[in-house]
């Protein structure tokens, strides 16, 4: 099956009975797996004001229909890896409803409310409390307040800084900089700050990468090249591919390309957090092999950040998906998938040499548009000498961390086995928990009178190999 992440603009407008010909193509349970992630509880999460009769059923509504969309296959970070389960989306959304508080005040106090009073580790919190709360900043700090051009700057970024230079004046101030940030328009200090190496979005154009455009303003400011996550801390709360995709798609905004508008009014609510939730959107559809976004600010900034980082998922927005579907995933069955198959072997262009470690070559390899058995898209053409297949098909990782769930892997299985039946070992379609993580898996071996197919999990990569009938063995 084909992994396709839909953002949240393009979930709710299906739902709301736009985009009909995606809607009735991604419908296809055979062909297409469709996951949602808890970005899109934050999408909601954020949608929700005053907790009326009305709004709540809006909520019911948009939950109930990603559920069906879905069948409730979530991507969730869980702080160390990014995961692929089942998860209720109501439930996701109640907690974090019961979190949200956590994130209301960030002073050096309330990281403490949570040790309760007659706990006997209360005395040594308080304890603990007022130590970290003395320790005074480094010297820095108060040399860049006493200067006016950096002092400027710093009480834009940590109002009230100035006044308690210590831990505790940290805390306070850096939590008051978050929700402004988050609640209103404090992003937009944050963001003057950085362009004031002299890059915004006039400085971008069609036949230009954007990250070349700010690595070159560095360069003629003679300074070391921007990394977000001297904004960003990188190294906690998600996985570091998960952190970099974030934090490159953050760097962008700030730098004025494809920038949010950011607007807090009663009308609207466009913060930071707009941004770091379309960033983390990025991130769990880089899982997948396409990635539909109607946001066109999103769709160029997950473009540029994907190409930066090597990550191969397609993105698309609804009309260049049916697009996409059309030209190259209409095959339904089997003998359509087999004949797009042969069709490709014989195309002679964008094969490249395949070798082995040590050099040797193993033959010919493209990847390829089609999806061959809603599955592979990598075709291999080996020199005779190495098995004697016609050909190998294998699956190409969108990204170097990649996640396969077994529905994937059923749906392909499933179509073989409702075309030929039981394979020569009396299996037929796929069952649970067959697949070890550590060990290679024979998978599914069929005699045709066509030839013979092999299904493989070798190293961890999948593999169909198709050997002619004058190979197979008696």
């Amino acid at each position: 099956m084909i992994k396709v992440y839909l953002d949240w603009n393009v979930m709710s407008g299906m739902k709301n009975k736009y985009f009909p010909d995606l809607t009735e193509i991604i419908s296809n349970r055979d062909k297409f797996l469709l996951v949602y992630s808890t970005s899109h509880i934050g999408d909601i999460f954020a949608s929700i004001k005053n907790n009326s009769a009305e709004e709540q059923n809006l909520v019911r509504e948009d939950l109930e229909f990603i559920s069906s969309l879905t069948d409730n296959l979530c991507l969730a970070n869980d702080s160390k890896e990014v995961t692929l389960g089942i998860y209720d989306p109501g439930e996701l959304l109640d907690d974090r409803i019961s979190e949200a508080h956590l994130f209301k005040n960030l002073s050096l106090d309330s990281l403490f409310d949570s040790i309760e009073l007659d706990n006997p580790m209360y005395g040594i919190g308080e304890v603990m409390k007022n130590m970290i709360a003395s320790i005074p900043l480094d010297s820095a700090f108060k040399e860049a307040f006493q200067d006016p051009e950096t002092a400027k700057t710093l009480e834009e970024l940590f109002p009230g800084l100035k006044d308690d230079l210590t831990m505790k004046g940290f805390f306070n101030s850096f939590g008051k900089m978050l929700d402004n940030m988050n609640e209103g328009e404090g992003y937009k200090d944050l963001r003057s700050i950085v362009q004031q190496v002299g890059i915004s979005n006039g400085h971008f154009s069609q036949d230009k990468k954007p990250f070349d455009v700010i690595d070159n303003a560095y360069k003629k400011k003679g300074m070391e090249n921007f990394e977000a996550g001297n904004y960003f801390d990188k190294n906690k709360n998600a996985p570091d591919w998960f952190n970099d995709i974030i934090n490159e798609y953050v760097s962008l905004d700030m730098h004025g390309f494809k920038a949010d508008k950011i607007k807090v009014t009663d009308k609207e609510n466009n913060t930071f957090r707009n941004t770091t939730e379309d960033a983390q959107h990025s991130a769990f559809a880089s899982r997948c092999d396409f990635y539909v976004t109607n946001d066109d600010k999103n769709y160029h900034k997950t473009k540029a950040v994907y190409q930066k980082l090597g990550v191969s998922t397609k993105v698309l927005k609804p009309n260049e998906f049916v697009q996409y579907y059309n030209s190259f995933l209409t095959f339904n069955t089997f003998e359509e998938h087999f004949e797009s198959i042969i069709d490709e072997y014989k195309k002679t262009d964008n094969y490249h040499e395949q070798k082995y470690e040590n050099g040797e070559s193993f033959g010919l390899v493209k990847l390829t548009n089609q999806y061959f058995f809603n599955f592979f898209n990598k075709l291999l053409v080996p020199y005779p000498e190495p098995n004697g297949a016609l050909f190998i098909l294998s699956k190409e990782s969108p990204a170097n961390k990649y996640i396969i769930h077994s529905w994937e892997i059923e749906g392909m299985i499933k179509l073989f086995a409702d075309k030929f039946g039981p394979d020569i070992d009396g299996k037929c379609f796929y069952e649970v928990s067959e697949i070890s993580t550590e060990d290679d898996w024979m998978g599914r071996t069929w005699h045709l009178n066509i030839g013979q197919i092999n299904i493989r999990r070798i190293r961890g990569w999948f593999h169909l190999y198709f050997y002619q009938i004058e190979n197979q063995e008696d």
